[in-house]
């Protein structure tokens, strides 16, 4: 009877963190969907909202059965929300301006702070929701790959950095596509790399590695 009552206390937690994933998947998805339609698309020109596709994609994924995919897409997703995160508060200091520089004329200010502050904090703030609801599961995800190095790279930095590389390279100028003017082009990069870095290493050694990676 206490065995059945502990499986049926797991299921129950368990079944609860999968329904905040759905959630957090469908809010996601759908601000993603409405921020595209409204800037016909031109978003799709930011690192913020590559990083945010691949936040809708992990939350979108049902764990228990697609442990393969959780392990690819945890990490980068959740050392890329941190990131962003420093990096997006790099670019506030060197442009104050830049959320107005880049919005659709006539949008309200208080939607520009609204949307900024969703698209660079909530992200962060759903992994951490994330974490505490479904650590088992992704435990399970982990389990057998979570001591292999080459493993904990791609969670730690590969990953994210993969798509922001690739990010950069077809952007060509991300000073210019912020409107950077206050440092020069080469500095504006190599901080933001820097603080990306240092939000990766920093979120996977707090969280991912001491919790998920055990042998």
């Amino acid at each position: 009877m206490a065995d059945d009552d502990k499986h049926a206390k797991f299921e129950a937690q368990q079944n609860q963190g999968l329904m905040v994933r759905h959630v957090i998947f469908y809010t996601l998805f759908f601000t993603l969907i409405a921020d595209c339609y409204a800037s016909k698309a031109e978003v799709l020109n930011h690192l913020t909202l590559w990083s945010y596709i691949v936040h809708t994609l992990y939350f979108g994924l049902h764990m228990p059965s697609s442990p393969t995919l959780t392990r690819i897409l945890h990490g980068p997703s959740l050392t890329g929300a941190h990131a962003l995160f420093l990096a997006y508060s790099w670019t506030l200091v060197v442009n104050p301006t830049m959320e107005f520089d880049l919005a659709p004329p006539g949008r309200a200010a208080w939607l520009v702070y609204a949307r900024a502050a969703f698209l660079h904090v909530m992200p962060v703030i759903f992994h951490w929701v994330d974490f505490a609801k479904n650590k088992k599961v992704l435990s399970d995800a982990y389990a057998g790959y979570g001591q292999g190095l080459l493993f904990q790279f791609w969670a730690m930095v590969g990953g994210y950095f993969a798509m922001g590389l690739t990010w950069e390279q077809l952007n060509g100028d991300a000073a210019g596509t912020y409107n950077v003017t206050a440092v020069s082009p080469e500095t504006f990069v190599l901080v933001s790399k820097a603080l990306a870095v240092l939000g990766c290493v920093g979120s996977f050694f707090v969280m991912i590695k001491p919790n998920l990676c055990k042998a």
